[in-house]
């Protein structure tokens, strides 16, 4: 369906849930992907995976949330593949508890990720975009930042932010040839990991439904990792090209009406 032969990628948190199936669809449509993530025992099992697959990937082991980092770590894709033309800024955290109970520490982590790691990231890649006059960037915020869910206000607010500063840059480097672009998943099943806790890739829940079962909240149930990869590798196409600045929730529709569920639902 598409054709990203020749392109690179990068994909922040590729290593697991969301960006595992962003990775892989990216460079199942024959993009060189650079799979950035902390987690450096898992890196080569996702390289490994894509290439079985065909395709072709590069690990590089980076904390977004570090300055120094992603200035090593972007000058390493480049000396491997070339000029970055496709940016996901998938990399996340999330504290769950009420507002009044989160640490200074908690709130800062939160930033430091979710929003600085996106900044840093496009600070640092776009530029070259427009250099070349061609790239695509979607960064992956949450329709928590449009709605209240759960108790993660810190989370909340730098997925907001991340929103804002997508637009706002949007709007600046379209006239070179750059487009950004904005995801905000709603429940997505992704594995259990140090950083998404909730969410499980399990048929069924603690209760024994069906996870992806509709409920009174969720009509689609749990959405899958793919279908963020699905729109990811659309916004980056070609067949996109007269999309900026958007923000397009995949959330199956628990964004569409105010919960009066019974607890549990």
């Amino acid at each position: 369906m598409y054709d990203f032969s020749g392109r690179v990628a990068v994909v922040t948190g590729g290593a697991s849930g969301l960006g595992l199936a962003i990775s892989t669809r990216l460079a199942s449509h024959g993009a060189l992907v650079a799979v950035f993530d902390r987690d450096k025992e898992a890196l080569p099992t996702v390289v490994a995976r894509i290439e079985k697959s065909g395709g072709t990937a590069h690990p590089v082991t980076v904390d977004v949330s570090s300055r120094r980092g992603v200035d090593d770590a972007v000058s390493e894709v480049e000396s491997t593949f070339g000029p970055v033309n496709i940016l996901i800024n998938n990399a996340g955290i999330s504290v769950i508890k009420p507002y009044v109970e989160h640490t200074d520490e908690d709130f800062d982590r939160q930033i430091d990720v979710n929003l600085r790691g996106t900044h840093f990231l496009m600070s640092r890649i776009i530029p070259s975009m427009i250099d070349h006059g061609f790239g695509a960037v979607v960064n992956i915020s949450s329709v928590a930042a449009l709605h209240y869910t759960v108790p993660h206000a810190g989370y909340a607010a730098s997925k907001a932010a991340v929103i804002a500063l997508s637009r706002d840059v949007a709007f600046e480097v379209a006239q070179h040839g750059v487009r950004v672009n904005i995801i905000a998943p709603g429940l997505i099943a992704v594995e259990r990991s140090a950083t998404k806790v909730p969410y499980l890739t399990s048929q069924t829940n603690d209760s024994g439904r069906p996870l992806h079962a509709p409920t009174s909240t969720r009509p689609l149930g749990h959405g899958r990792p793919e279908d963020i990869a699905d729109l990811a590798a659309f916004l980056v196409s070609d067949q996109a090209r007269f999309i900026i600045g958007e923000t397009i929730p995949v959330a199956g529709g628990t964004d569409l009406q105010v919960s009066m569920a019974y607890p549990g639902e």
